[in-house]
């Protein structure tokens, strides 16, 4: 049973704003590993790219790809072996590498962020996950560029679309907040310090044990009205035994200065159906997740990873999106911009 506060509560008891497909599009089937999870998205010659983690419980993680048809919903082709992580060209870490999130260049290239796993040196047994930043221009050459902030306990990182300003941004999480850090270095090797906080879990939220840490979705998408992104969030339903609840919300960046937080949905547009969602194949439940979205002719699509064992296409208007953000953002949501 999920311990909430009665304000809190009722909105797992409204429908849903997010329509899932009704077939996954990605599944065990897809890669011959019994759970897959957790895509990055990209449009690349007139395909979808999803670059998708897929491994089985006691192996470490890799990054797997398929290509989709534009539909979005079918697959032409998968690999057969992994393209980042152990068993790949572009190995990263030997431990694990999950969770990316994939940023087309101006340049032409693709940027993908993840999450690479190493030994904690100071808790036996623990793993420290780190950002790795790797990039492509062909989605079959993939060359790491480097570790942004070594040392530093970080991870759902996703880089900005470069524009004309010469600053390159990237969102990443330290628990339990959202950070954003910058770069005046276009090859992306040098970060000089990790930023800070512009997103945090509202107070009335944590207390009502709604909404403990937040993390980083998709991959900031520029519009008119300025950086639009999907985000995530966690909650215990039980911490004794390590169950969350991980449910998708939205929110809107300043275009010029996204340190400065327009807006974010005050609620979600997406959560598990805890106790009927989960089967016997699904590795945990309660996890609806995102690493990747795109806007189609005014509406979105996000790929949506259900109890972390197999990903859907969801939909819904960007109109319906925009409503959302028009109303004001939850108190204590937006931090004062401070300086890069």
């Amino acid at each position: 049973m999920i311990q909430t506060q009665p304000a809190a509560a009722p909105i797992l008891e409204q429908p849903h704003l997010l329509t899932l497909s009704e077939e996954p599009v990605l599944d065990p089937g897809t890669f011959g590993k019994p759970y897959v999870l957790n895509a990055g998205v990209a449009d690349y010659g007139g395909s979808i790219i999803l670059l998708s983690r897929a491994q089985a419980a006691d192996e470490p993680s890799s990054v797997w790809m398929a290509v989709l048809e534009p539909d979005g919903l079918t697959v032409r082709e998968a690999s057969r072996r992994p393209v980042l992580g152990p068993g790949s060209e572009c190995v990263v870490s030997p431990h694990g590498v999950e969770d990316v999130r994939i940023t087309p260049m101006r340049d032409g290239r693709y940027i993908i962020t993840a999450n690479s796993l190493w030994p904690d040196e100071e808790h036996a047994g623990w793993w420290l996950p780190q950002i790795a930043i790797v990039q492509t221009r062909d989605f079959e050459h993939f060359d790491l560029v480097g570790f942004p902030f070594p040392g530093l306990a970080t991870k759902n990182a996703t880089l900005f679309p470069d524009t004309e300003r010469p600053e390159r941004y990237l969102l990443h999480r330290v628990q339990p907040d959202i950070w954003l850090a910058s770069t005046l270095d276009p090859s992306l090797k040098e970060w000089p310090e990790p930023g800070h906080a512009i997103m945090k879990p509202p107070p009335e939220l944590v207390e009502a044990n709604f909404m403990r840490w937040i993390g980083a979705g998709s991959q900031p998408i520029l519009t008119e009205r300025g950086w639009f992104m999907v985000y995530h969030s966690g909650m215990w339903i039980s911490e004794e035994h390590g169950e969350k609840l991980y449910m998708l919300w939205l929110a809107l960046l300043d275009r010029e200065d996204p340190y400065r937080v327009l807006a974010r949905s005050r609620e979600p547009i997406y959560w598990p159906l805890v106790g009927n969602s989960h089967s016997d194949e699904d590795w945990y439940s309660g996890v609806s997740f995102t690493c990747g979205a795109l806007i189609r002719e005014e509406e979105l699509w996000v790929y949506v990873t259900l109890n972390d064992s197999r990903i859907h296409l969801g939909k819904m208007p960007m109109r319906t999106a925009w409503q959302m953000l028009d109303r004001p953002t939850p108190a204590g949501g937006d931090l004062a911009p401070a300086p890069v």
